[in-house]
């Protein structure tokens, strides 16, 4: 018996220092955000977190989880606006009701956002500054050999 209340004191010391470790940094890192995935009905599936633009993907943090990575992850590439409305009485019970609700896609997830305007002007210029999908990327160590092979005679 005493083993089992050691692995339980164990377990919790574990999930106190993830909870702990996760509010410490992602507290004063990225934008914080609602959001849901659709369908939903309602005021069902919103969940608080934050969102941290890296490269080409979108992390989100959900607030309540003690995962050390993000709970979802957007591809900048697959990414789309579809519409905007404004909230619902219910939904602006809970939430600024200045806030405005923004439709997203995914590769054809549907995800309802909730941000203020800046965090919203943020997203909007980071997914259209993305490069167009069917763009070619530049080879550069195939475009140095050419221009060596060139410069060496050959």
């Amino acid at each position: 018996m005493e083993i089992v209340a050691w692995v339980l004191v164990v377990i919790a010391a574990v999930a106190m220092l993830l909870a702990l470790w996760r509010f410490l940094t992602l507290r004063s890192q990225g934008t914080s955000v609602i959001i849901r995935r659709l369908p939903a009905s309602g005021t069902h599936g919103w969940r608080h977190g934050r969102v941290r633009y890296n490269g080409e993907e979108l992390h989100y943090y959900k607030l309540r989880s003690l995962s050390p990575g993000a709970d979802l992850v957007l591809n900048r590439q697959q990414l789309e606006f579809l519409d905007s409305r404004p909230l619902t009485d219910r939904e602006a019970s809970f939430m600024d009701p200045s806030l405005k609700v923004t439709t997203i896609s995914n590769d054809g997830q549907l995800y309802e956002i909730v941000v203020d305007s800046r965090g919203l002007m943020a997203l909007t210029a980071w997914m259209e500054s993305a490069p167009n999908i069917r763009q070619e990327r530049t080879d550069f160590n195939k475009l140095r050999n050419r221009i060596t092979r060139h410069q060496n005679g050959r």
